[in-house]
């Protein structure tokens, strides 16, 4: 593949991981990693590496990204304080067993139970009405802490945010209203991408034969062009996201869940 053409790539991608990171909450590793597993696959990189590759370098642009973008919902906000420590820390435990466990699992079973997780939190989106206030954001110690584990969990098997769990789980179950799910999600995220990054970098150290530029399974030359564009475009759309109606931002994440699910079946 031409070098001018691989970086292309790498730099819409990272437009759209940053597009979904503030505008939604979603770390957007289903659309980094993916685009970066066919660059990889197409440069001669065996499937073996290129996909733990993929998921961390996804990971690593996920947290970047979501610094900057929850440092903008802070501002707006949209971020509840009360329960964010439990989610952040959980979620990077979560995040360290499931890269670990990555690494000795059947990948699609993975992907066939992420798939089913998408389409059951589809159905409770259209089915549930959204809490629009305050009022009745769940007090559950325990239900965040268990929220947490299992957005890290796939985080670390899937290099994914945690954020497409995340988001219907803090709206439906914990009743946090769309734009606070959404602040609150992209807070969490950065423990979680930052705990499958550190453990992905510790499993990949020793592996020979990794492309240049890389340091444990996190390719520099992605991630920089990756994060370039995803940096840029997402503290824009954190800054788009308070100003758009709920009902417009749940009907959105109902597409792109209910997309994730149906790909991860390998319906598309």
């Amino acid at each position: 593949m031409d070098f001018i053409v691989y970086i292309l790539l790498l730099l819409i991608g990272g437009c759209f991981g940053g597009l979904m990171a503030g505008l939604l909450g979603i770390g957007g590793g289903i659309i980094l990693t993916p685009i970066q597993y066919a660059l990889l696959l197409s440069i001669g990189v065996p499937p073996s590496i290129a996909l733990p590759m993929s998921f961390a370098t996804s990971l690593a642009v996920i947290f970047t990204t979501m610094i900057r973008s929850t440092k903008k919902h802070y501002e707006n906000g949209m971020v509840v304080e009360d329960y964010i420590r439990e989610l952040m820390i959980l979620g990077f435990i979560g995040a360290v067993l499931g890269a670990f466990i990555s690494t000795h699992v059947n990948v699609r079973i993975l992907e066939i139970v992420f798939a089913t997780m998408c389409i059951v939190a589809v159905i409770n989106m259209i089915l549930v009405k959204y809490p629009d206030n305050d009022d009745n954001i769940s007090h559950s110690k325990w239900g965040h802490m268990l929220l947490g584990l299992i957005a890290g969990l796939l985080c670390g098997l899937l290099g994914v945010g945690g954020g497409v769990v995340m988001i219907p789980a803090l709206t439906i179950l914990l009743k946090y209203p769309t734009h606070k799910a959404i602040g609150t999600s992209s807070a969490s995220i950065i423990a979680t991408s930052l705990g499958g990054l550190i453990t992905y970098i510790i499993l990949g150290w020793n592996i020979p034969n990794l492309p240049v530029l890389s340091i444990g399974y996190v390719n520099i030359i992605q991630f920089v062009f990756l994060s370039s564009t995803s940096l840029f475009v997402s503290g824009y759309a954190a800054d788009w996201s308070k100003n758009i109606d709920s009902r417009i931002l749940k009907a959105m994440h109902i597409i792109i869940v209910l997309y994730i699910g149906l790909k991860m079946y390998g319906l598309f």
